[in-house]
Formats: C-alpha cells, structure tokens, sequence
C-alpha cells in the first residue's frame, strides 16, 4: 500500500534535478587530502628562503649597493610602507599555515571521539583566527593570543626586512710623509731672506721655518694646551683643512686633508684609518735652582745677553743669544744647545725670566722623543682626528722603524723653541712668557679643589705648553714634506663608508627562528598524520557541511539539550560519522564521552529512544520487537513484558507513554566503550 504525504508537510520551494546518477558522480570526487590541500603549505617556501638569505647577508656582512642606498634614502617613507605590506604578507602565510595545520589535525581528530561544542567552536577559532567572546576563558585568551600572532610576526618581518644604517668597509692607500729624506729639515737663520723653502695654497701655508713661518698658529695653539675642563684637548691643525685633533696629535696625522682626494672621492665614505710611525715627545719639567742658564745685562743700551750651560752643553760652547727691553724684568729666554755634546733622543730646554715672570725662572724641561707606531681616525664628516699609540708589546707591531735614527729632527724641533722665545721678547713684555702663563693658569682652573701645590702647578702647565709646542711642530715638518718636497710613500688605509644592511641582527635571528619553527612543525605533523591519509571531506569551518551534517544527525542534540535543561550549550558533546551511500559529508550527532556522570548517560539513553521513535515515525509494537532483538543480543533484563499486538499500530500520544514502553537502550550504569564504535553503532541504528 503507497503512503499518501501528509497535508502539513511542508513544500521545497527549489526541487533538486539531480538523478541517482548525479549522487554516484558526487560520490566519485576526489578525496579532500589531494594534492591541492598540501600545496598550500608549499607558500612557506617563500619566508622560509628569505629567512635563510637574511640570516647568510648578515652572517657576510652584506650591503646594499649604492643605488639602493641613494634610493633607499630618499625614499624612506615609501620603502618603509613597502616593508611593512610585505612583512604582513610574510606573516599571513606563516599564520596561514598554522590555522590551516590546526584545521586539517582537528577535523581528523573530529572523526575519533565525540567533543563538546565549546571545543568545536575553539577549533574553529583557532582556524580562522577569530575571537569567541562566548567561549570559556582559558580559549578566550589563547584565542585572542593567536589572533594576534599575526601582528607580532608581522612587526618581526617588518624588523628584519627594514633597511638600516651600517658601515661598510673598504681597502685603500693614502700619502703619507716620507722620512728616509731629510735634507731639507734644518735650522734656517731668522733672516727674512734665508728662510726654508716655502708654500702657500688654498690648504694652508707650509714652510721648513716652522717656527718663524707658522709662529702666529704655534702660539694660538700654546694658549690652548690645558683644557680649562680638564677633559680632552681640541685643537685646530695647523692649516686651512679645517680638521681639529681630538687629543694629542704626537706630530702625524699630517695627510689629512693634504693627499686624501682617493679617499674622500669614495661615494658615502665617513671615516679612514691608518697607522703612522712618529715620535712620541715626553716631556718632564722641574726648577733647577743651581741653573747656570741665566740673563745678563750688555753694554748696549736695552740689549740683556741669555747665556750659560745646559745638562746637555758643550762646555766649549756655552748657549748665547740676545735680547732686548727696557730693562730685564719682561724677558723670558728660553735656551736650547746649539752645540750638544751629543745628538741624543733625549734633549734639553732651560728659561731665564725676569722678574715679570718670575714664576718661569729656572724652569727646565727634559724633553725625550721616542719612535712609535700611532692608529691613525680621520672622522672626514665631522673633521676630527684622532690618534692613539698602539703598545709596542703587541704582536702585530713588531719592531718599530726609527724615522729619526740620527736624531736630526728632535734637535731642529727643539732648536725652534730658541728662536721663538727670542722673537716673541718685545721692549715691554714676553709673548711666549705670556703663553706659558696662559696654559699654567687654564691648568690651575682645571684642578682647582685639589691638594696641589703651586709648583706642581707651575710644572704641569709648562709641560702641557711645551708638550703643544712640540707636537704642533712635527705635524708642520710631516705637512711640509707631503706639500714642499712631496717626500710621500704610501701605506694602506681601511676605508668606512656609510651603508645600508637589511634588518638588524635581532629581528632577522628571531624572524628565522620562527619560521623554522613553523616549518618543522608543518613536517613533523604531516608524518605523525601520515599526511592526513584520513582527513574527511567535512570542514566544519564550512557553514554549509556544517548544517548539511547537523541535519542528517537528527534531533538528538536538541532533544538531549531540552531534556537536561543544559544551561552551558559549549558541554554538549558531539562527534562526526561518516555517511552511507550517497552522503557524501556525513552527518553530525549527539554521543556522550566516556568521562560523562551516569545520569547524563541514562538520559542519553532516552533521549536517543525519543528522537528514535519521533524522526522514523516507529510505532510501539515495532519498537518493542527490536528491543527484543537487541535484548538477546546484548543480554539486558527487561523491565516488563513485551506483548506485541496483531492488526494494531496506535500511534504515540505523549513522551510520557514513550518512556512507559520503551525500555532503556544498551547502556550501562558504567559506560562500556565498545557500544559506541562503528560496529556497535551500526546495531544502535538497526533498533531505530
């Protein structure tokens, strides 16, 4: 007998024109894990070879090249925005593939044990990412956490992709002041027409008569020689180069500015560096109260005679010059052998003084110059120079050449001060008098508060003078012989120009950590799920499957909901089975787990007898009988008598005659896990 429809069943506003046919050519496409699910893994090849370029430019201390400098730097808002669009471009593939690693494992794990609904729309989160609000907290913040991943690689992409500011280096040479020649360095008399040969350019003015030629700027420079702060000493080189020395200059250094045009041509170029052989000049003072270096007055009108013994005189020779004032009381002589009894490394000055200075009287210094080999920094920017004395105890110094084997230099250097201390005695006061007391009281200044003693003080401030004078002496004669003569050679030079590197070192670490990370566990994931040999094609992040497999699942979980009043809907537990026949995605029902309390499982039981008998339309009689079957199956005891009725199929009237008649299905006070795998669940749907 054909059933009739019945009048209320609603009408499908769209009938489907698919055959039986087209549901076997459904059932005939390719599996979900095809290639095309992996492939999307294969875009982490993208920051996984940057990760490695980036770590091997830095390990190799790579450079952009100088168009991308210039480029770079005058572009800097767009290169900046571009690094930042494609380091959320990085990131997004690296999330990606998280969320897609995260999906493909939990649909997998979907189809093996029932979870709750909380733990569904958890999956689904992470998968997406997004933020559940509604989800119990500990989701809620790893939620949020991994929704925000993004952003935080994105920021480390931007990090390691930004270009930054580094100093390249290059090799070079550089001029620099030959000593094997010397000649031209010698005591020229102060008589106008029989000075050194000389130079004036647009660099300076240069002379081999240090001290009468540049005497103007040796005396600027003595004014200067203590710091009032006591901090370093700055002071300007002796020409028109506009380059200052941070510190001492120890007389080298005298190529910057003068035989640098190589270097100063390289594009971006910031600094360089080279080492130079000078003479470092110590200098030691004290009153030598027994002096024999004393002024005595001529018999020429205005004319006062220095004259005496140094420690390094020859007695047949005594020190002579002469002097003039109106009296002895402003002349400062300064005495420098003529003759030495030997030309040595280590030579001698004494000052007479009349009473105006007579703080300077019996002053001696012992002046001792020693070779070395000085680093040499030429800030080209900023101008400075900077030298410092590399210890002679070092390996790679080695022996030092002397470029004054015959001591020739020192006695010129030192001869210099002679003539100018009698150039700079006028009828009324001593310039070089004035000057020496210039750098004691800047001395006095900068150690003012201490236990000094006035001496001491004294002593210091003649040593900072001479010290000055000396060293601004040698840069002359080094200046001289790269300009005048062009006695040069050359010596090799590190070049640092300015550069751009891409990303700092940090960034670029923690940027390939991570993405090597990631990697690894895409990998290692894939060969634990033997590449997810068994993912279904049931995405639950698809809305469609989702309620397409909802519904083929029946009423159980409403039901089940309705009956236990679940206030919490997340604890409801549901799996996913695979369908029969043409179902093609499954269906979605209602199975408690195996940590469920008893008397939701007894609930379960009824609630799955109901939505049984509501969705199949079974009538009593026919329910009765498969429970019988099942009985004898399974072994349950029956709670009553089961008399099936001939000709006769009332139809229920209320849930309450349902669970009158409709004993509990196969399950157990304890749970036996056995009901619920796919045999056991097959005898389940054979009662319904």
């Amino acid at each position: 007998m054909r059933r009739s429809r019945h009048t209320d069943e609603p009408k499908h506003l769209f009938v489907s024109s698919k055959s039986t046919e087209d549901h076997d050519n459904h059932d005939n496409q390719p599996p979900s894990n095809s290639w095309v699910e992996h492939l999307l893994f294969v875009l982490l090849i993208i920051p996984l070879t940057l990760s490695i370029l980036l770590v091997y430019s830095d390990a190799s201390s790579w450079h952009l090249p100088d168009n991308l400098y210039v480029f770079v730097n005058t572009n800097r808002t767009s290169v900046q925005t571009a690094v930042q669009i494609f380091g959320a471009i990085l990131a997004a593939i690296e999330v990606f593939a998280l969320c897609r690693l995260i999906n493909l494992t939990t649909r997998i794990r979907f189809t093996q044990s029932p979870v709750s609904l909380n733990v569904l729309e958890f999956w689904s989160a992470l998968s997406t990412p997004t933020n559940n609000f509604s989800l119990p907290f500990w989701m809620i913040v790893i939620t949020v956490l991994f929704g925000n991943l993004s952003a935080i690689i994105s920021a480390l992409w931007t990090g390691a992709l930004t270009p930054a500011d580094a100093i390249g280096t290059q090799n070079s040479s550089l001029l620099v002041p030959d000593w094997s020649n010397i000649s031209l360095i010698k005591e020229y008399p102060a008589q106008i027409d029989k000075t050194g040969l000389s130079i004036r350019e647009t660099k300076g003015y240069f002379s081999y008569s240090v001290g009468l030629a540049l005497l103007g700027s040796l005396l600027s420079s003595m004014n200067s020689a203590s710091p009032i702060n006591g901090g370093v000493r700055n002071h300007p080189k002796l020409d028109n180069t506009r380059y200052n020395y941070h510190g001492r200059s120890y007389g080298v250094g005298a190529s910057a500015g003068l035989s640098d045009d190589n270097l100063v041509a390289i594009p971006h170029v910031r600094n360089f560096t080279f080492n130079e052989i000078g003479l470092d000049a110590s200098v030691d003072c004290m009153y030598n109260t027994s002096s024999m270096f004393v002024i005595q007055l001529l018999p020429q009108t205005t004319l006062y005679a220095a004259r005496g013994f140094l420690p390094d005189s020859n007695l047949s020779a005594p020190e002579y010059s002469v002097y003039i004032g109106r009296g002895d009381d402003a002349i400062v002589a300064l005495g420098v052998s003529a003759n030495p009894t030997e030309y040595s490394a280590k030579r001698y000055m004494a000052i007479a003084s009349g009473n105006y200075y007579k703080n300077l009287n019996q002053v001696q210094c012992a002046v001792t110059f020693t070779p070395a080999i000085f680093n040499v920094s030429v800030d080209i920017q900023e101008r400075n120079i900077s030298v410092s004395k590399i210890n002679a105890s070092e390996p790679s110094v080695g022996l030092v050449h002397d470029i004054d084997p015959h001591h020739n230099i020192t006695h010129i250097v030192m001869r210099q001060l002679e003539l100018i201390s009698n150039d700079l005695t006028s009828y009324y006061r001593s310039t070089f008098g004035d000057a020496f007391n210039a750098s004691i009281s800047d001395y006095r200044t900068s150690v003012a508060g201490s236990n000094l003693s006035e001496t001491q003080i004294v002593m210091k401030g003649m040593e900072n003078a001479v010290t000055s004078l000396v060293d601004d002496m040698l840069v002359a004669y080094a200046s001289a012989q790269l300009v005048v003569s062009e006695f040069r050679k050359s010596t090799p030079v590190v070049v640092q120009v300015a550069a751009l590197r891409v990303g700092s070192r940090e960034y670029v670490i923690t940027s390939a950590v991570i993405t090597g990370l990631i990697v690894l566990l895409v990998i290692g994931e894939g060969i634990r799920m033997r590449w997810w040999k068994g993912l279904p094609s049931f995405d639950y992040q698809d809305n469609r499957a989702l309620v397409l497999g909802a519904s083929r699942g029946g009423k159980g979980i409403a039901e089940y909901v309705e009956q236990v009043k679940c206030k919490d809907l997340g604890r409801v537990p549901v799996i996913w089975r695979k369908g029969e026949e043409s179902w093609h995605h499954g269906e979605i029902v209602f199975q408690p787990m195996l940590d469920d309390p008893e008397d939701d499982i007894e609930n379960t039981g009824l609630i799955m007898r109901q939505s049984a008998a509501k969705s199949l339309g079974i009538n009593k009689a026919a329910c009765r009988v498969r429970f019988i079957r099942l009985q004898q199956k399974y072994g349950f005891k029956k709670k009553e008598k089961v008399i099936p009725r001939r000709n006769q199929a009332p139809a229920m009237t209320d849930d309450a005659e349902e669970n009158t008649h409709l004993p509990n299905p196969p399950i157990s006070t304890t749970l036996n896990p056995t009901i619920y795998n796919s045999n056991k669940a097959k005898s389940f749907k054979s009662l319904y």
